[in-house]
């Protein structure tokens, strides 16, 4: 019987295309959840890396609430996470899903290598283990402004935020305002205003009042929260200094303002805000060229630096999660990462290596970042430390109530922030 050429070939093709599937399918033996966030890519491509050097598989999976994904399923796979939140990775130790960092990397590692503040706030206050190790930071107290317009003004250079008031009173005019401060972002408007008042008390009156403010412990009707809030008061309601007035900036969407910012036909020079600002200016503006930033200025805490990050955990103790744990952390992690032209990779550990480095917004930015952690004056973002009723609720409301209805009603601001302590 002669077998039809056709059936022959298809057969020998699946054959070979099984024997050979088989042969170079390996299983994952380092699963990692967590958010999708810009540059995954590379990340991913580092854990290539990390794969070759182990000698084992290690992939990234995403997840739109990790957190979340990790409390409903006791059954995951995963072994390690990344966490965009210190609460939630206190929160997760605490349930008992996240394992004692201890029990992954020496606890001598950690504190040769990461800020106090970073590692006390995944420390839980019940049981006193720090269940997270920080991956990357971000910084927040930045003042953007367009290079061009900057230069036709003198290009001045601000010691403190008094000098950058004074400034700005003394420039502006009807047809000159000087800042972009658009901040509208629907249900969440007022969390930009969060990130100020942050800057204005880290900046002004040092860690300590900050670490009792997020840990409230210090009243927002305290002497140091009040002024800090009329010092942002300072700034938006100097007459003519805001694109729009101070009423504009709870009803404008925040995306915009930066391509506000670079607009030949607008006069605003400034914008305070974080590194986040530098997603939405327009494509064909460069960093250098068009656009550029300072440090919010500040006489007593030059190199304080509030920010943001986010924080590795283990989800078990077995020996290739404590690896790859190790390699995630480690001062060498990320060379590759580093070297893209448009990296935006800043390690949270003070000694990682950053020789391969050449974007020069990530040099400038991880520079403010180490002079902040030399000087123990780096805070995350206090807003995402409070209580979230507190913090992305409360805090957002009053501030944009201030921000609309000027200083005449502080009082009535810190008195229902401190009824929602």
């Amino acid at each position: 019987m002669r077998i039809n050429k056709n059936i022959l070939f298809v057969t020998i093709f699946i054959t070979i295309t099984g024997i050979f599937s088989f042969l170079a399918y390996k299983p994952v033996d380092v699963l990692i959840g967590g958010p999708n966030f810009p540059q995954v890519e590379y990340f991913v491509e580092e854990l290539d890396v990390i794969s070759e050097q182990l000698g084992i598989k290690v992939e990234y999976k995403t997840f739109s609430d990790i957190e979340t994904y990790l409390i409903e399923n006791s059954d995951h796979n995963l072994d390690l996470a990344l966490i965009p939140n210190p609460q939630g990775v206190v929160n997760l130790g605490q349930r008992g899903i996240a394992v004692p960092i201890n029990k992954l990397l020496d606890e001598i590692f950690i504190d040769d290598n990461f800020s106090q503040h970073l590692v006390d706030i995944t420390t839980s206050d019940l049981d006193n283990h720090n269940y997270g190790a920080w991956f990357r930071v971000i910084p927040n107290s930045l003042v953007w402004y367009d290079t061009s317009k900057y230069k036709d003004i003198g290009s001045p250079v601000f010691n403190d935020y008094e000098e950058m008031i004074t400034y700005t009173q003394e420039n502006s005019s009807k047809d000159k305002p000087l800042w972009c401060m658009d901040i509208e972002s629907g249900a969440s408007t007022g969390w930009i205003a969060t990130n100020w008042l942050e800057d204005m008390i880290l900046h002004n009156y040092g860690p300590v009042v900050y670490d009792d403010w997020f840990k409230q412990e210090k009243l927002s009707s305290s002497e140091e929260v009040t002024m800090s809030i009329l010092d942002i008061g300072k700034l938006i309601f100097i007459e003519d200094a805001v694109y729009g007035g101070h009423k504009r900036i709870v009803r404008k969407e925040f995306r915009n303002n930066y391509k506000n910012l670079l607009d030949e036909n607008n006069t605003c020079t400034f914008s305070w805000s974080g590194h986040f600002t530098s997603y939405y200016f327009p494509k064909d503006a460069k960093y250098g060229v068009d656009y550029n930033f300072f440090k919010l200025p500040s006489a007593k805490y030059k190199n304080a630096m509030v920010g943001i990050g986010d924080v590795v955990i283990g989800l078990n103790t077995n020996s290739n999660t404590s690896n790859v744990m190790q390699s995630l952390t480690s001062t060498g992690f990320g060379e590759n990462w580093l070297s893209k032209k448009d990296s935006q990779y800043i390690s949270a550990n003070m000694n990682s290596q950053t020789d391969s480095l050449i974007n020069q917004m990530t040099i400038d930015e991880t520079n403010l970042i180490r002079s902040a952690f030399k000087e123990n004056l780096f805070r995350y973002d206090a807003s995402e430390l409070m209580e979230r009723r507190i913090g992305s609720d409360s805090l957002w409301y009053a501030l944009t109530q201030y921000i609309e209805f000027k200083s005449l009603y502080i009082e009535d601001i810190t008195e229902e922030l401190d009824t929602n302590f």
